[in-house]
């Protein structure tokens, strides 16, 4: 059956997406829900929209179908995040929030706190594995208190970003953050071991293009 071209064109419905609906798939999303769209509009009669309905349920599962196959190219990129992330575990120190309750000097009796109430506040941020929720050391002094320059640089970075991806640009070397390193030489070095030098990570967090992706 043809559809009503000029229907999809003249018909424009917003929807919102759940936050965690990977890019790569919105496009056939898209696709489905115009067909869905114009199959309903077009029916004229209750009965006809059923028989709607069934067709677009079997288009919708079509769809569906489609998308538990992904493609060679996001196969390639989730790969890679995997691969990162499990490089950024095993290098660095986490803590989780019941840690860093411990390690208070009078700890609350919420042993979530007062880790919880600092990401709250954009003072730290963290990232979640296996179900569990860390937090990278270097973001805290010596008594386990946030850095004062962890917060001014997250919203340098920009809020709402993957925490995997913040996590990403702190740990690995930054070209803008080019320093003397142990042969003698200059090399690119990670901002979260500059984070005494407030001003240089700041320009580098600022001059951030999305290149550190986790």
């Amino acid at each position: 059956m043809a559809l009503d071209t000029d229907l999809l064109l003249k018909v424009h419905l917003p929807a919102g997406l759940p936050p965690d609906v990977d890019p790569a798939v919105v496009q056939s999303l898209e696709r489905a829900v115009e067909r869905a769209t114009a199959l309903v509009l077009q029916a004229a009669v209750p009965a006809q929209v059923l028989a709607r309905a069934d067709e677009l349920a079997g288009q919708l599962a079509a769809v569906a179908g489609q998308l538990a196959e992904p493609g060679q190219e996001l196969l390639e990129e989730r790969l890679r995040r995997v691969n990162t992330i499990r490089r950024m575990l095993a290098e660095g120190d986490w803590l989780t929030a019941e840690e860093i309750n411990r390690l208070q000097p009078a700890p609350p009796t919420n042993k979530s706190l007062p880790a919880s109430d600092w990401k709250r506040r954009g003072r730290v941020f963290s990232v979640t594995h296996g179900g569990r929720e860390y937090y990278a050391r270097w973001q805290f002094d010596a008594g386990y208190a946030p850095l004062p320059i962890v917060k001014p640089l997250l919203e340098a970075l920009g809020p709402g970003r993957d925490p995997w991806a913040l996590a990403a640009w702190f740990h690995f070397p930054n070209a803008w953050l080019v320093r003397m390193a142990a042969d003698g030489r200059e090399a690119p070095t990670p901002p979260k071991d500059l984070l005494h030098e407030a001003d240089a990570v700041l320009e580098a967090a600022r001059r951030y293009d999305r290149s550190h992706v986790a």
